[in-house]
């Protein structure tokens, strides 16, 4: 899985996750963020350590305001790596 996927990924998290805050469509954006997971719950058990393992890669480089939002965003779509 490439880190580029992640990103692309991050930033539809990151959009909905705003829109879900600020009002812009909740209702869809909290589906669209449930579909997500719904998605990502399907993976096997070595396919979550390798996107924990990407997503704490991309959180290393990150800027340090976001490492912790991008380490937590799996948690908080419920997948348990």
């Amino acid at each position: 899985m490439a880190d580029y996927l992640v990103k692309a990924l991050l930033s539809a998290v990151a959009m909905l996750e705003d829109a879900a805050k600020f009002g812009m469509d909740s209702h869809a954006a909290v589906n669209a963020l449930e579909d997500m997971s719904h998605e990502l719950d399907q993976m096997g058990a070595s396919e979550r350590r390798e996107l924990a393992e990407i997503f704490d890669r991309i959180a290393a480089s990150a800027d340090p305001a976001q490492q912790v939002w991008i380490r937590d965003v799996l948690q908080n779509l419920g997948v348990d790596a």
